[in-house]
């Protein structure tokens, strides 16, 4: 099969979502919780509080974001990373519960147009290979979030400061790379010669309501995706600001150990995937995503329970490759809804309603975790994942898939 050649404005894209989930990844998913607790010696509480706000404030405004990136283009990206900025900035200077959580809310408003921005220009509805181009987009943001979250832990072995400096530089780099990648035509456009749709800041295609409108009145979305987007997010959310210190506490790993742990499982998650989306070419989607929440939720209960510090690189194994089960399916559910002429919009709506269980779950995991203890969390976020699982299985998502 041909590679896709990919012009210099879309590569830039790709490096620019590379590297601010990289630094998104580092600094709230590892960093973050030991700093705060670790160092400023604030509760577990102030990591579940701040990791939530940046992602409910990230939520609320992605669908506005998203149409705004539609109409306007390059300001707005860029205006958002520059606002994400002075929030690290603030966190940096000012390391009090109050800031923490209220920058990380910031952070969170001026991130919301970035990963649709960068989706809508790399893969836009009509261009040739469009999925690829969409598992390329996916690709990238998971091995940049979880190169972040995997790095910073052998940097932490020594010392938190470098860090800071690390998440500063990247942001401000990826900061010249949105300016000087966006604010032209959509770039599959150009290349075809064809209408495929609207260029950022062109102002055309629907409003906000028409958008939702549309999508509401596909049974696909109220029926499948909004039970099973909102129940996914809120069990990953719980896991945000606990399992750091679950691993350094209950399995007694170093720095050096957890990040060899999520090397294990994201390597596994990204060899899976190929295989993964192969297979949900041609199987039933419900089978497939009922089995990876599920086996995801099986595994975590082991590990809390006890039983994985022996086997922990296994069961980290294990789960990346049940995430590779979902990712694919899941994909595929989601771009038979997204309107041509408003695609940051349409993910916007999508990446809204997604944001609302991740922002509600760090609170929740972090609350759950000082009340009862960290393995409570992990026990809760199982209870979440059989459900998905139990939805999945037993719902006739073939059928709905069919009609619609």
């Amino acid at each position: 099969m041909p590679f896709i050649i990919l012009g210099r404005r879309e590569l830039g894209l790709l490096l620019l979502l590379f590297l601010t989930e990289f630094a998104r990844g580092a600094f709230f998913f590892t960093f973050l919780p030991f700093w705060v607790v670790n160092y400023l010696g604030f509760s577990i509480t102030v990591v579940g509080f701040a990791v939530s706000a940046q992602y409910l404030l990230e939520t609320l405004l992605k669908t506005f974001a998203g149409w705004q990136f539609d109409r306007l283009g390059r300001p707005v990206l860029a205006g958002g990373m520059a606002l994400s900025l002075l929030s690290l900035l603030l966190i940096k200077w000012w390391p009090v519960p109050p800031v923490i959580i209220t920058a990380a809310g910031l952070f969170g408003l001026g991130f919301s147009p970035l990963w649709l921005s960068v989706i809508s220009l790399v893969a836009p509805v009509g261009a040739p290979r469009r999925a690829t181009r969409i598992s390329m987009v996916f690709a990238v943001w998971l091995a940049g979030a979880g190169g972040g979250m995997v790095s910073v832990n052998f940097i932490l072995a020594k010392n938190y400061a470098p860090v800071f400096w690390l998440v500063l530089i990247i942001w401000v780099l990826g900061l010249i790379i949105a300016w000087l990648s966006t604010g032209r035509p959509r770039p599959a456009a150009a290349a075809t010669g064809k209408r495929i749709a609207a260029g950022p800041g062109s102002g055309s295609g629907r409003g906000i309501l028409e958008t939702l409108k549309f999508m509401a009145d596909n049974k696909i979305t109220t029926r499948l995706l909004l039970p099973g987007m909102f129940l996914q997010t809120l069990a990953a959310g719980l896991l945000l600001p606990v399992l750091p210190l679950f691993v350094q506490h209950h399995l007694h790993f170093n720095h050096n150990q957890y990040g060899l742990l999520l090397i294990t499982g994201g390597a596994a998650a990204v060899l899976a995937l190929l295989p993964m989306g192969y297979l949900a070419d041609r199987l039933a989607l419900k089978f497939l995503l009922g089995a990876g929440f599920g086996i995801s939720g099986l595994l975590l209960a082991y590990l809390a329970a006890g039983g994985g510090t022996a086997r922990a690189f296994l069961l980290a194994a294990c789960l990346g490759f049940a995430y590779a089960m979902i990712l694919p399916a899941w994909n595929s559910l989601l771009a038979k809804i997204i309107p041509a002429e408003n695609q940051a919009l349409g993910w916007g709506v999508f990446a809204t309603i997604e944001g609302l269980g991740i922002s509600i779950g760090p609170a929740l995991g972090g609350a759950v975790a000082r009340l009862i203890g960290m393995p409570a969390t992990l026990f809760t976020t199982t209870g979440v994942l059989l459900i998905a699982s139990f939805f999945y299985l037993l719902y006739p998502l073939e059928k709905v898939l069919a009609r619609e």
